[in-house]
């Protein structure tokens, strides 16, 4: 039997991480995407509690990425970082369960990023109001974090996502992938 993976999917929001990591899971049977955004709307009041919803959803994530990987089982994370030391705990869960480790930036220019989330108009999680223009200061001091704790991850393979198409982003992965 193969080696699980885990696949950490960074990039900004809109960038398609999830889109991708859907596309793997629907090539690979019973591998399995953690989706953050998904999980944290589960969450009674955490947009009032957001700080440690997060901190939760972030042990929630490790918990159950260990648990699918033991299995021997793919864990793919579309992840907006904003603390290299989470991917180093990632990396570090893959490590000590002896799965491979691999880590992406599904990468556009932080002008095209900001676009094309404002093209969404949401951040993600469901139930979220619109995103507005009065948004802009945070939005790009967000991208600008990214960007910092990303420069701290050398290593990462990075995509040059091609908009409107995520079908040549994902095949650039899978290419990726199997090298």
């Amino acid at each position: 039997m193969p080696k699980p993976k885990l696949i950490l999917l960074n990039g900004f929001a809109g960038a398609g991480k999830t889109t991708v990591a859907k596309m793997y899971i629907a090539d690979h049977p019973l591998a399995m995407v953690i989706e953050g955004d998904e999980l944290i709307v589960n969450m009674g009041s955490w947009q009032a509690n957001e700080d440690e919803a997060r901190r939760l959803l972030f042990l929630l994530t490790k918990a159950m990425a260990r648990t699918y990987l033991v299995e021997g089982r793919d864990v793919l994370l579309p992840y907006l970082v904003t603390s290299a030391g989470d991917v180093d705990e990632f990396e570090k869960i893959a490590k000590d369960i002896g799965a491979e480790f691999y880590e992406f930036i599904l990468h556009n220019d932080r002008p095209t990023a900001i676009a094309r989330l404002l093209e969404r108009g949401t951040w993600g999680e469901a139930g979220q109001p619109p995103i507005s223009d009065d948004e802009l200061p945070v939005i790009e001091d967000l991208a600008a974090r990214m960007e910092r704790e990303l420069e701290k991850r050398p290593g990462a393979i990075r995509i040059n996502v091609k908009v409107g198409d995520p079908k040549i982003t994902y095949r650039e992965f899978v290419h990726c992938l199997s090298e």
